[in-house]
């Protein structure tokens, strides 16, 4: 693969960094921190407006989905930007439902749900784990009984992000209770606005909202089933692979060491240049090479789609990576902002806005979402490595 943009990728990377120069405002990131994940603004729902109108939440799509049918390399590029800018994030109905549903999806499926995903119509929260079944997805009880025309759904689902707020789940539930735990699971969309679904906030350190959802008797169309009835388990793997592919761009620790660098560069500490101290320079020099690893690891995974490639390994890698680095560039930025790196985002006081501070208490969140940083060691060992499972 190539490390250095061609010059229509060149091209496009300009075009996207002129338009969020233009667009995201201050007054948009201020809305997008007090809103965190509640719902949007209506600055952030005005700039989501122009991103559909101009089709780019759909880079990557085929042209006969309304996409512009450009690379995965030239959505890798866009989300970076996106995020270096301080943009809203594409969502996972982008980025790991629809490129599911193009693959698994009958042609009904793909043309009842792909140009409404794209539109901002629907939007999916993603009910994976439920209390006694994280690490071990196929362990899940939530089941769903055919009933007619009708799928009966009965169960608990945590740390379902976004539920209060999505008009539908992207829900993993078994539908055969009697064969072996990793073939009895389907995949199944299932609107919001259900009776029977009860959604209870949940609180992380960060502020950052998720939920438990509970399913009583909630009833679903019989053709909202994906794929083939008891394959849900090697669905949700491929989902999880493309949303890892998100979870590893370094657009967001690139704004965040630039922003720290600035700082660096404009501060005078016991009257000498912070700039001139020698270990923040080494600090500095680390987490620039760290960042820079983290973006080529992206690369890689967006290259590998455009091969035809789903990446799982890799997809890992990248996942583990570029988590495990939001929590060390973190850290090493408040050691390096003083105490005053502690304050949080809502003090006047606080460097850089406190957005160090909240990368740090977001990392936790950031390590087990997606799946457990853990969990991805053992892909990257069997997939990888070739090592047994046990």
């Amino acid at each position: 693969m190539r490390y250095a943009d061609a010059p229509e990728q060149q091209a496009w990377r300009q075009e996207v960094r002129r338009f969020v120069r233009r667009h995201v405002t201050p007054a948009l990131r201020a809305e997008l921190r007090a809103h965190g994940n509640e719902g949007e603004g209506p600055l952030a729902r005005a700039f989501h407006r122009q991103i559909f109108d101009k089709g780019w939440w759909g880079i990557a799509w085929p042209t006969e989905f309304g996409g512009l049918g450009k690379s995965a390399v030239d959505q890798y590029i866009f989300v970076e930007e996106m995020e270096a800018a301080g943009a809203p994030a594409m969502r996972l109905s982008i980025t790991s439902v629809a490129p599911t549903i193009r693959r698994v999806g009958t042609e009904a499926q793909k043309e009842r749900w792909l140009r409404p995903i794209l539109h901002g119509e629907v939007d999916f929260a993603i009910g994976y784990s439920e209390p006694d079944a994280g690490t071990d997805l196929a362990a899940l009880k939530t089941r769903a009984v055919l009933d007619g025309d009708e799928w009966v759904v009965n169960g608990q689902k945590i740390w379902n992000t976004g539920a209060h707020t999505a008009t539908h789940d992207w829900l993993a539930v078994r539908t055969e209770p009697d064969v072996p735990k990793h073939k009895g699971i389907s995949l199944l969309i299932v609107p919001m606005d259900r009776p029977g679904i009860t959604v209870q906030g949940l609180e992380t350190w960060s502020g950052i909202r998720t939920n438990a959802v509970f399913f009583e008797d909630v009833r679903v169309p019989r053709d909202y089933l994906i794929g083939e009835r008891g394959n849900g388990f090697y669905y949700v793997m491929m989902a999880l692979d493309f949303e890892r592919i998100t979870l590893g761009s370094t657009g967001l620790l690139r704004r965040l060491l630039e922003d720290l660098k600035a700082f660096v560069r404009g501060t005078v500490r016991d009257g000498r240049p912070l700039g001139a101290v020698p270990w923040v320079r080494r600090a500095i020099a680390d987490l620039e090479m760290r960042v820079e690893v983290g973006r080529q690891l992206g690369l890689l995974n967006a290259w590998l789609v455009d091969q035809g490639v789903v990446p799982t390994k890799e997809g890992s890698m990248a996942k583990v990576y570029v988590t495990e680095l939001n929590a060390r560039l973190a850290s090493v930025g408040m050691e390096i902002l003083g105490l005053a790196g502690q304050l949080a985002p809502d003090d006047p006081a606080a460097p850089l806005h406190g957005r160090l501070q909240w990368l740090y208490t977001t990392a936790p969140l950031q390590r087990f979402g997606g799946g457990t940083n853990e969990i991805q060691r053992c892909i990257i060992a069997q997939r990888g490595l070739g090592l047994p499972r046990k």
